[in-house]
């Protein structure tokens, strides 16, 4: 595997993780630097008397190191790809340390283990056992589904007196309320909900937005029909209750998932967002097939500073196979299998003109209404200011609006030289969010390649 440097500093949990492990990217910090196939190793003298021992899986990649550090990957593990990635002869292709093999053996035998206790369960289930864990699951669900449909009545109710009293003193009024009425769908078991309700009632206090009633609005009527949909969950369609149901917060089995087959592909890693939510971070990960051209979203979570659990970084492509949610539109999926990693020589993802893409975004919403945003490739863009507003303007002269609090205009203007590029990001029906953007020279990351 090789990526490429900002691909691996993409990597990093945090801007001070990148800054450290860049500086360890050079030969005078390690020692027994070594490299097989499918791994690198080296020694990196901390403070104390013993170097830390750093080692890094290439096929996803994954990482290890003996450093107390809590941040994954620590910055021992970023200045050893770096280095490897920037000066491979220094890596001697020589036979693998002890702890190495002892580490990736573990690795496979966690893997393997995973499997046999997933299969052994299966054997050991009995009529009567099955029928035993299937009625405390009922039980289990039809508690769960009482919690969810108090809440919903209560949140019902309180927006219905929002829509009433109008937007005109709810900036006097505080975040009090939305923090007590998401911490109430919190308590009926319904966490997204109550994420979107905190990120609705900030929409109040932006002050960058002047728009932020408009916006305000359509979320709330948005929240309105999901409650409304799962109080008639009955009359839709199976595909469709599964989408209300995770967007109120079911989720499903990941093992029943991975146990399905999925699509193969070769997966071209093309955009990355991550968003804070106070001690929770969200990281969402637009793939496309090569030669499906399916859209997939990988969505990982991370607590403090604590990395992800899969580094993906944009501008890679992988061989692998991905298993999707069921869904009336599916997006979110899972990565079953991935192997081969390394950097994109041919983008094959669909940029496409903006007809062709509200054709496609028309038809998501015609299945799933209750889609917030959808991936979307437009190729052929210039980016023009007008006023204090970032516009990307069609090959037809069409504009489209960004966000107000778009904050990479002057950086694209630089990347692309004025001239028309590919911008790859997120649609919402009423704007478009560049997320990366593919020029005749380069591909890059709006929020991992250091373009702020």
């Amino acid at each position: 595997m090789t990526l490429s440097t900002d691909q691996i500093l993409a990597l990093a949990p945090d801007a001070s993780s990148a800054k450290a492990g860049s500086a360890l990217a050079t030969a005078s910090k390690w020692s027994n630097l070594g490299n097989s196939d499918i791994a690198v190793w080296g020694e990196c003298q901390g403070s104390g008397s013993t170097p830390y021992r750093a080692q890094i899986d290439l096929r996803e990649p994954a990482f290890k190191c003996s450093c107390p550090s809590r941040k994954f990957p620590c910055k021992h593990g970023l200045g050893l790809f770096l280095l490897y990635s920037g000066k491979t002869e220094l890596f001697a292709a020589t036979p693998a340390p002890q702890w190495n093999l002892d580490w990736l053996q573990s690795r496979e035998a966690r893997a393997t283990k995973k499997q046999e206790t997933a299969e052994e369960k299966l054997q050991n289930l009995t009529p009567e056992k099955i029928a035993q864990q299937a009625e405390q699951a009922q039980k289990r669900e039809e508690k769960r589904e009482a919690k969810v449909a108090r809440g919903l009545q209560e949140l019902q109710t309180w927006l219905e007196d929002l829509a009433r009293e109008g937007f005109s003193s709810l900036r006097n009024a505080g975040t009090a309320q939305w923090d007590a009425i998401a911490a109430r769908m919190v308590d009926a078991q319904m966490a997204p909900l109550a994420g979107r309700l905190s990120r609705a009632g900030r929409l109040a206090f932006q002050t960058s937005i002047s728009d932020w009633e408009e916006q305000l609005a359509r979320e709330i009527a948005a929240i309105y029909l999901l409650i409304r949909a799962y109080q008639k969950i009955d009359s839709l369609t199976p595909d469709l209750q599964e989408d209300v149901r995770s967007m109120l917060g079911w989720n499903q089995s990941q093992d029943s998932l991975l146990a399905q087959a999925g699509q193969v592909d070769c997966w071209q890693v093309v955009a990355q967002k991550t968003r804070d939510d106070e001690r929770v971070r969200t990281r969402i990960t637009y793939l496309c097939g090569k030669s499906s051209g399916l859209w997939a979203m990988f969505l990982q979570y991370a607590v403090g500073t604590q990395g992800f659990d899969r580094p993906i970084a944009v501008g890679s492509e992988f061989e692998g196979e991905l298993v999707f949610y069921p869904g009336a539109a599916p997006l979110r999926a899972l990565i079953k299998d991935q192997r081969n990693v390394s950097v994109i020589k041919e983008y094959q993802f669909p940029a496409t003109q903006f007809d062709a893409g509200m054709q496609s975004y028309a038809r998501a919403i015609a299945a799933n209404p209750f889609i917030e945003r959808l991936p979307l490739s437009l190729s052929g863009l210039r980016l023009q200011l007008d006023g204090e507003r970032w516009l990307a303007i069609l090959p037809d002269q069409q504009a489209l609006h960004l966000p107000e609090n778009f904050a990479y205009g002057w950086q694209l203007l630089a990347v692309s030289g004025g001239q028309p590029m590919t911008l790859v990001g997120e649609w919402d029906g009423y704007c478009f969010t560049p997320l990366s953007v593919q020029t005749d020279r380069q591909f890059l990351s709006l929020e991992s390649d250091c373009l702020l």
